[in-house]
């Protein structure tokens, strides 16, 4: 119903992430790896990431030496494999 209203009346959704803030997708094409990872680093508190009340999506904050050791990371694990073999890290 809400739905339906705001295009209705062309009103914008609102976003309560923030500019900085990259979604569990958004991070894990960035990096190459599945979005299972993204959830285990999240779990893990690998990468600082906040839900609000508990559920809904996850937004991620990532500093770019945050960025540039999980890419390191990414690149030399033995366990992790990229996932699109034409993005380089």
């Amino acid at each position: 119903m809400v739905k339906w209203i705001r295009y209705r009346y062309q009103i914008a959704s609102v976003s309560l992430k923030r500019g900085d803030e990259l979604t569990v997708q958004q991070l894990a094409r960035r990096l190459a790896v599945s979005a299972h990872v993204v959830y285990y680093w999240i779990k893990r508190q690998v990468v600082q990431a906040r839900q609000l009340d508990g559920r809904g999506p996850w937004w991620i904050t990532l500093d770019p030496a945050k960025e540039q050791q999980l890419r390191d990371w990414v690149r030399t694990s033995g366990h992790l494999q990229p996932q699109h073999s034409n993005i380089q890290l």
